[in-house]
């Protein structure tokens, strides 16, 4: 007998048991039960989650012999026939490999005919979106005016690829990514039906690592029921994905609360003997963050996001430890480097690297805390006799702040300049005036830039990135130098010759006929 995988033994063969995709599995058989099925169909949604399954399970149930049934019974010639890919007037194409126009003219000229075996034709196109341009205009045709007695399923993980001429003429169903628990309890049923044990904390490992795709899941299951001798362990699934344990994960963030660098650089070196590949390491480790982040803002609720229970409280402490911004900051680091290390032949060394950002930046930041505050103390005691009250208190409060945002500030101008060129632009014509970590007060000397930069639009990119780096919302307000003067006195003050240069900075322009100025 051939063997077959496990993806296509546990293929669906009725609508019950499409796991995950409820909304489409109602509409379908409302359609069926009141016979207001569509003409055409497009099924969308990523890969492993159900398309083709239900494609087929649709074409049994309008050919099966038992008459129309919102369920085929998969027992008379019709369903078993078409189940196994026998009749010709159900036919699956793959637009991969016949994407020309003469395949998709084919189809059109024998659409015309009547069905011969089943009472309707099925024309199954799977990756739709890969034909040509041709290839679309000849099948429009047919979808526009097509015969009664055809019902077209396009199936594809791309639909932004296909022409709005398309999509228009079909029922659009999106189907959804198989829920982590979802996934994770058919795991266990083919398990248990395959007469094999595995541990919960496996079983979860394949199923995060399916990421939505049950049959992803399904084909790393049978790896790891292959590789392993009885009992499915949570080291034979790290063995056959080339990954390692959560714990590592929790280590190297230890050492990151720590700043113990020798510990991670240690760490980095045990993945690199054991021969882990350090592109899914990286991959691993965002998640690990992405779950550090679910915990910090949902607490116990963080199960319900895919998160093992028996983990939890671990990474709910780290998160609380680490706080939100630095998680932030971490992840956005890690995916940076996720983008580099994929094509690296040094990839030990980026990571090494990064370890060395984040513990650097930490430190810096630590530093320069310790700094402020001795200098916030030192300025304090000396002039307590002359500053009154009330000025010692916003001493207190004043110079700390101000201290972080001129030595951040050259920084943010940086990640400023990535978002908006003009904010940038703009930022340099002004300097700091006042901070006190909720509100940033810039100062300019010109009408035009002061004006320029109230502009909410132009606000925004320098509140994006203080948000960034300082993990709250801060406001930003523009002041004007000597705006006491009368409005005659400040337009006489603006050279006609210095707003232009500050326009064409600000907007990237050229002047193209200085005698036009």
């Amino acid at each position: 007998m051939t063997y077959q995988a496990l993806y296509r033994q546990w293929r669906p063969q009725t609508f019950t048991e499409l796991v995950g995709q409820e909304h489409v599995t109602k509409t379908l058989q409302n359609a069926l039960k009141q016979g207001k099925l569509a003409h055409a169909y497009l099924f969308c949604g990523s890969r492993g989650t159900g398309k083709t399954s239900a494609a087929k399970i649709l074409a049994k149930a309008v050919n099966c012999e038992q008459g129309d049934a919102v369920e085929p019974c998969n027992q008379c010639a019709a369903c078993r026939g078409i189940q196994a890919g026998r009749v010709m007037d159900v036919l699956e194409i793959d637009a991969a490999s016949n994407r020309g126009i003469d395949e998709i003219r084919d189809l059109r000229d024998k659409a015309r005919y009547a069905p011969v075996e089943v009472r309707r034709k099925v024309y199954i196109i799977d990756e739709v979106h890969m034909l040509t341009a041709e290839a679309f205009n000849a099948l429009l045709k047919t979808l526009e005016e097509p015969p009664g007695q055809v019902l077209f399923i396009l199936a594809t993980t791309e639909p932004h690829k296909l022409p709005a001429t398309i999509t228009s003429r079909c029922q659009r169903l999106d189907f959804r990514l198989i829920d982590f628990n979802v996934i994770k309890k058919r795991l266990a049923d083919v398990t248990a039906a395959a007469g094999r044990a595995c541990d919960d904390e496996a079983l979860a490992l394949i199923a995060e690592e399916a990421a939505g795709s049950l049959r992803d899941g399904l084909s790393l299951l049978e790896q790891v029921l292959a590789y392993a001798q009885d009992i499915v362990r949570t080291e034979d699934v790290l063995s056959v994905l080339g990954a390692v344990g959560r714990d590592v994960f929790y280590e190297l963030t230890t050492a990151v609360l720590n700043r113990d660098l020798a510990k991670a650089l240690l760490l980095l070196q045990d993945v690199a003997v054991s021969g882990k590949d350090f592109y899914h390491f990286t991959q691993q480790a965002v998640r690990y963050f992405r779950d550090l982040m679910v915990v910090f803002a949902c607490g116990d609720r963080a199960e319900r996001l895919g998160i093992a229970a028996e983990w939890v409280p671990k990474l709910y402490q780290q998160a609380q430890a680490l706080g939100l911004g630095e998680i932030g900051r971490i992840l956005s680091i890690l995916h940076e480097l996720l983008g580099e290390i994929r094509w690296s032949n040094r990839p030990r060394l980026l990571w090494e690297l990064a370890v060395f950002k984040i513990l650097a930046l930490e430190e810096e930041e630590e530093s320069l805390t310790h700094t402020e505050t001795a200098a916030t103390t030192e300025i304090i005691s000396e002039e307590q006799a002359e500053v009154p009250p009330k000025s010692k208190a916003a001493a207190v409060q004043q110079i700390p702040s101000d201290a972080q945002i001129e030595r951040l500030w050259p920084k943010i101008l940086d990640e400023v300049k990535k978002e908006s060129i003009k904010c940038h632009a703009l930022l340099l014509s002004g300097e700091i005036s006042n901070f006190d970590g909720k509100n940033l007060e810039i100062c300019f000397e010109g009408q035009f830039h002061y004006d320029m930069m109230e502009s909410e639009q132009n606000k925004k990119p320098l509140e994006h990135v203080l948000e960034r780096m300082f993990g709250n919302k801060i406001r930003v307000r523009c002041s004007l130098e000597n705006r006491t003067e009368k409005p005659q006195e400040v337009e006489q003050q603006n050279d006609p010759d210095e707003l232009i240069h500050s326009a064409l900075e600000i907007f990237r322009g050229q002047l193209i006929d200085e005698s036009e100025k």
